[in-house]
C-alpha cells in the first residue's frame, strides 16, 4: 500500500481502503438481489455457486450446529430452500468480509467476531421478538464494527494512534479518533458501506453504532436493534477485540417477556455464544 497521508480524509482513506481489499463481486451482486422488489432463489444460489471457496463455507455453516439440520445439505440450492433466502443471503455476505482476515498486533481478531456474531445474533433475536420485519438485523449486528476492522487491516498506525490517545486522556478511541482525525471508526464503516452500496438502513446501523441509545428515536430501527443488542452484549463480558472486557448491570428489557422469553427459547447467553462460536467455526476463519 503505498504511502498516505497520516490524516488524511474520509474519501481518501476509502478510496484506499477499496483498492487494496475491494467487496468480493459475489457479496455486491447479493446486496442487488437483496434490495429488489422480488428476489430470486435461484440467482441467488447461481451467484454464490459460482464462487467456490464461498460455496464451501456456506455449505460447512449450513451443516454446522449454528443451524443444527439433522439433513445433510449437499448444495446451495438445497440450504437456500431449507435455510431460507434470507438466511443464506446474510451468511453469504458477513462470510465474504470475514474471509481472509490477516493477523492484527492490535486487535484479537477471535473476540472480535464472536463478539460481532453475539451482537447479530441478539440484533436478530430483537427484530424477530419484537414482531418487526428486520431483514438486516443480523448482518448489521455482525459488521456493526467493519469501520474497525478496515482501520486496523488498513491503517493500523492510526488505530495505534487514537489507542494511545484515547489512553492519556482518559477518554473513548472514538473521542480520541474525533478529535485527532476529524471522524471516526464507526463513521469510516458507515462510509464504506455506503460506497458498497449496502442499503441505507444497514449503512445507519454501521455508522451510528457507537451514539448514545437515548439519541435513537426508533427504538425499533435497525440501528436502535444494534445499539441494544451491543449493551447488552457488553453487559455478559463481551468484547470487540479491543476494549478490555467490562462486565455491566444487563438492561432490563432482557429479563421481561417477551424478550426474556426469547432469550431462554434462544438457550440464553450461553446459547447465543454457543450460536456464535459454531458460526466463526463453520465459516473457514
Amino acid at each position: 500500500m503505498p504511502a498516505l497521508d497520516p490524516y488524511l480524509g474520509l474519501g481518501e482513506l476509502i478510496a484506499a481502503i477499496d483498492d487494496v481489499r475491494p467487496l468480493p463481486a459475489v457479496a455486491a451482486r447479493i446486496l442487488e438481489l437483496a434490495d429488489g422488489d422480488r428476489f430470486s432463489a435461484h440467482e441467488l444460489a447461481t451467484a454464490v455457486a459460482n464462487d467456490q471457496a464461498l460455496t464451501a463455507r456456506l455449505l460447512r455453516l449450513a451443516n454446522s450446529a449454528y443451524y443444527g439440520y439433522s439433513r445433510r445439505i449437499t448444495t446451495v440450492r438445497d440450504a437456500v430452500v431449507l435455510i431460507g433466502f434470507r438466511a443464506v443471503r446474510s451468511a453469504t455476505l458477513v462470510s465474504c468480509v470475514m474471509s481472509n482476515m490477516p493477523e492484527s498486533e492490535l486487535l484479537d481478531g477471535e473476540a472480535f467476531w464472536h463478539h460481532a456474531l453475539s451482537v447479530g445474533t441478539l440484533a436478530e433475536l430483537l427484530a424477530r421478538t419484537e414482531g418487526i420485519h428486520q431483514d438486516h438485523a443480523f448482518t448489521a449486528g455482525v459488521l456493526h464494527n467493519l469501520g474497525l476492522l478496515a482501520l486496523d487491516q488498513h491503517r493500523p498506525d492510526l488505530l495505534r494512534e487514537s489507542l494511545e490517545l484515547a489512553r492519556e486522556a482518559g477518554t473513548t478511541r472514538h473521542d480520541a479518533q474525533l478529535e485527532r482525525f476529524g471522524w471516526t471508526d464507526a463513521e469510516l464503516g458507515g462510509a464504506l458501506a455506503l460506497h458498497w452500496s449496502f442499503p441505507p438502513p444497514l449503512v445507519a446501523a454501521i455508522r451510528d453504532h457507537a451514539v448514545p441509545i437515548a439519541v435513537i428515536s426508533d427504538a425499533h430501527s435497525l440501528t436502535a436493534f444494534v445499539l441494544r443488542a451491543r449493551i447488552f452484549a457488553r453487559s455478559f463480558g463481551e468484547s470487540d477485540g479491543i476494549e478490555p472486557m467490562t462486565r455491566e448491570e444487563p438492561p432490563a428489557e432482557w429479563a421481561e417477556r417477551p424478550l426474556a422469553t426469547a432469550l431462554q427459547q434462544a438457550g440464553g447467553v450461553d446459547g447465543v455464544r454457543e450460536r456464535a462460536a459454531a458460526f466463526f467455526a463453520a465459516a473457514g476463519r
